[in-house]
């Protein structure tokens, strides 16, 4: 019986794992993939993670948060997938080797980035980008090509262009929809709006990336190049599994939890993006797995 299961060992679910086994608690950190942290893994370079001013891969960061947890004497187990919960009066997760009791859960599944489907996107690194604020405090006084059809990428392409050289947005549909008040903010921007076209395939590599598009209207294709392309692409979050337990997930795919990490389930709390993909940049993970475990372990001790 372990005091506290962490599923998912990203930055949230490492961060949960290190407070909770800090606090004196038994803890069990599950990871379905080969190596902890998540989408982390995948990032070139972080720049905007506290105590590293000279940048650190995200693997490296990866392999330091990990070790730190263990060193707390949490238990970290990879490879390692959950595919059943039960949670009724007591929480058992049974993985693809084992059944585990618990007294208290922390799903720290995380999202998967849809994408835009080009060709060439699996290409990532420092010149293509799923992440504007990451990538803020290097793209001063360069040229940035964001892309994507959602809402957010108007937020996206103001937000650059005050601090990056040239930004374009790219709607990757015929026409972009916005609000009133959102298509008046890009006016008085710098962004320079293209319309009409679709991504088709990214080429070259840092500092100078292309981003072939083709016309909705005809054949046509063009390309623009930029220092960086950023893609806005929603997040999926990874909670199939927690469905089918009975966990209460919002319209947007999301974990619902409180304002303390809780979900619909007593003993059972979320945090990072699988409860909000607001929070999918790795200082705002650490921070919502570390503030979910410290109610996760009040609850344990005092079933608060």
């Amino acid at each position: 019986m372990f005091d506290i299961t962490v599923i998912g060992a990203g930055p949230a679910g490492l961060a949960a794992g290190t407070y909770s086994a800090f606090f004196g608690l038994q803890t069990l950190i599950l990871e379905s993939g080969k190596q902890a942290g998540g989408r982390m893994l995948k990032a070139r370079k972080i720049v905007n993670y506290l105590g590293f001013p000279e940048k650190v891969t995200g693997r490296e960061l990866a392999t330091k948060m990990a070790r730190q947890a263990q060193g707390a004497g949490a238990q970290l187990s990879t490879s390692e997938k959950v595919v059943s919960l039960l949670c009724n009066r007591e929480i058992h997760a049974e993985t693809n080797r084992d059944v585990y009791d618990t007294k208290a859960l922390i799903l720290a599944t995380g999202a998967g980035m849809k994408g835009l489907g080009l060709d060439g996107e699996t290409w990532f690194g420092d010149g293509v980008s799923y992440c504007s604020q990451c990538n803020a405090p290097v793209v001063e006084g360069m040229d940035i090509i964001v892309i994507g059809n959602v809402e957010t990428a108007v937020d996206e392409a103001i937000y650059l262009s005050n601090i990056a050289n040239c930004v374009r947005l790219v709607n990757h549909a015929d026409a972009i929809s916005i609000e009133a008040k959102a298509r008046d903010g890009l006016q008085k921007s710098k962004v320079k709006l293209v319309e009409g076209f679709v991504g088709e395939a990214i080429k070259g590599e840092p500092p100078r990336m292309q981003l072939v598009l083709r016309s909705m209207r005809n054949s046509a294709t063009e390309k623009l190049t930029a220092n960086v392309l950023c893609i806005v692409s929603p997040l999926i979050p990874f909670v199939s599994a927690l469905r089918k337990a009975g966990i209460a997930t919002h319209r947007a795919g999301c974990v619902a939890v409180d304002e303390f990490g809780r979900t619909n389930i007593k003993g059972v709390f979320a945090a990072g993006s699988c409860a909000s993909t607001r929070k999918d940049i790795v200082p705002s993970c650490v921070g919502d797995g570390t503030t979910v475990a410290a109610y996760a372990c009040l609850y344990v001790k005092n079933k608060l």
